[in-house]
């Protein structure tokens, strides 16, 4: 190898060529001059409080690292930003190590917060700031108060309401705020409570109905309730205060033989009726409150003035169901089993007489046809309520944009499908998504014959699922799977009856591109099997409805959407 070295000032050329043993050398291009990166600014950290700090915690080499910005002076005290987060020093409270996220937020709004009086922490995975005058958690503010008391109380972002997703709103002469695990509102005169969301939601719709809550929301017989000053609400059903609320609440309610609500309480013949999943309350005028057997009660309410009002709960002994009405009864024999099959005789053994005598002669025994055999009963297709549904019923089944009066009901309303024989909603429920209260998925709910369908023929039964499998990351494959399998359940379930798969409602921004994407895969789905189907991707953007979160329409909004969603039900009823 032979070497040939030139200094031109801070620059070395090289050139080196390398013997092949051939006679040829290969020439190596000379290094190129290196550029002298540009000076980093240099930031100061000035003698003080917040000097002292920085050091203390580790200087450069903590979780701070470098200087970002001069020690600047600001709403009488100083900040410093840093690469790792900011420190702050104000009168009375000192230095303290500040979140940079949080920092951001809470210099927009300082008269809102305050100082911060302790370093930034993170607690249940969620970074924690707190203020003279708030707590900033995950982005979202907890101001001082009853709300803010009993949150940290259940243990903060630890317990089972997890992170605030909004600030704490005033409202109807108190105030509430969200968690992603439920509700905290405060009334005056009540305090405190924690409200299961799904019911906050439908409760906030109409207030004037309820008033505020009075305690916790809590679960009994698999159902959640909340109690309110004026109402209850069960399992997404309405129990005013009186007579039925009152007797249902004796008989045991969700965990009796009555189990949930189905619908709210009904004004009718100049008394009251409310239906549940095991039988039906009724209160007449000077009868008072009666627990009917469905049956009986669907026979009352098509003959009223032949019956008049149950004197009595319906009954069972060895001649079947009773009902006492004012002017007779109702008697439902019960079911009988099939005849046992009795095995034809065995015919006597043939008696050989000995030789040389006469056998007499005997008369064939005559022959007995054994019994016709009944076929045992046919198996029913689902496990269905006692509630009885017709052509003017519709049967709903889907998630949380089914709350309160939304667009489906609207719309199926506005078809002429008037009486909800079953409302069977469940936040959080998807295709292929989990929801306890119901006991599985979209799919596995029917499959395991939890969901509480109702029997008959409805006119019209309407799916509404798919957003929370986009929300919750589902596969394609797994929603196609499920989605394909409950509707061809539901038609075996309700072969007369129109059935009607909703999509999945969405706006039209980046936030929602993935319930625009599930909404497509189910609509070619449906169109594979020839199931009918409404897409109502993107209808809230083109309605212009209102939205109180990301996902969740307002009143205003389901109403918006409504409009626009009846004349796509029309179109798909042919109407």
């Amino acid at each position: 190898m032979k070497f040939k070295m030139k200094r031109l000032g801070a620059t070395v050329a090289t050139a080196l060529a390398l013997s092949l043993g051939t006679g040829t050398f290969v020439s190596l291009p000379a290094q190129a001059t290196p550029v002298r990166p540009a000076t980093a600014p240099r930031f100061i950290t000035t003698g003080g409080d917040i000097q002292n700090l920085y050091n203390r915690l580790g200087g450069a080499r903590s979780y701070l690292g470098q200087p970002t910005s001069n020690k600047t002076a600001w709403q009488g005290g100083y900040y410093q930003r840093f690469q790792g987060g900011v420190i702050t020093w104000g009168p009375g409270v000192g230095a303290r190590s500040v979140d940079t996220a949080q920092f951001n937020m809470y210099s927009r709004n300082f008269g809102l917060y305050g100082w911060p009086t302790r370093d930034s922490w993170k607690d249940g995975g969620v970074v924690h700031t707190q203020f003279q005058k708030a707590t900033i958690i995950a982005g979202y503010i907890l101001t001082p108060g009853d709300i803010q008391s009993l949150y940290n109380r259940l243990g903060g972002a630890k317990s089972s309401l997890g992170k605030p997703t909004t600030n704490k709103i005033a409202w109807q002469g108190g105030f509430y705020q969200r968690f992603n695990g439920g509700v905290i509102t405060w009334g005056p005169g009540v305090g405190p409570r924690i409200i299961d969301t799904a019911q906050f939601n439908m409760y906030a719709r109409n207030f004037g109905m309820y008033g505020w809550p009075t305690r916790d929301s809590w679960t009994e017989g698999g159902v959640v309730h909340t109690q309110f000053q004026k109402a209850t609400i069960i399992a997404g059903y309405i129990l005013t205060p009186g007579d039925i609320q009152n007797f249902y609440n004796k008989l045991g309610g969700a965990k009796s033989s009555l189990g949930k609500p189905t619908t709210n309480k009904i004004a009718w013949q100049g008394g009251y009726y409310q239906r549940f999943n095991g039988g039906v309350i009724t209160w007449g005028p000077g009868v008072g409150a009666k627990s009917i057997d469905t049956g009986h009660f669907n026979t009352l309410a098509g003959d009223f003035g032949r019956y008049g009002w149950p004197t009595r709960d319906s009954w069972k002994n060895a001649r079947g169901t009773h009902t006492q009405f004012l002017r007779g009864e109702i008697t439902t024999p019960p079911a009988t089993q099939p005849p046992a099959v009795t095995p034809p005789a065995t015919p006597p053994p043939v008696v050989t007489p000995p030789p040389g005598t006469e056998a007499p002669v005997t008369q064939p025994p005559a022959v007995t046809q054994p019994p016709a055999i009944t076929p045992p009963p046919v198996e029913p297709a689902y496990p269905f309520t006692n509630v009885i549904a017709g052509p003017t019923s519709v049967v709903l089944y889907g998630d949380s944009q089914f709350d309160g009066d939304s667009w489906g009901e609207q719309g199926a309303r506005a078809m002429g499908f008037t009486d909800q024989s079953a409302h069977l909603v469940y936040g959080g429920l998807g295709y292929s998504s989990y929801n306890p209260w119901v006991g599985g998925t979209g799919w596995t709910a029917v499959q395991n014959e939890f969901a509480p369908f109702p029997g008959g023929t409805p006119g019209l039964v309407m799916v509404t699922l798919g957003g929370n499998d986009a929300t919750s990351g589902q596969s394609d494959a797994q929603v196609i799977a499920d989605s394909a399998a409950l509707w061809a359940k539901l038609k075996v379930m309700y072969p007369q009856s129109r059935i009607v798969i909703n999509g999945v409602m969405s706006r039209t921004d980046v936030s929602h591109d993935r319930r625009r994407h599930l909404d497509a895969v189910l609509a070619q789905n449906a169109a594979n099997l020839g199931v009918t189907y409404i897409s109502v991707a993107g209808l809230a953007s083109t309605a212009g409805a209102e939205y109180y979160d990301n996902v969740h329409m307002t009143q205003a909004g389901h109403d918006a959407v409504a409009k626009l969603y009846t004349e796509k039900l029309a179109a798909a009823l042919g109407r």
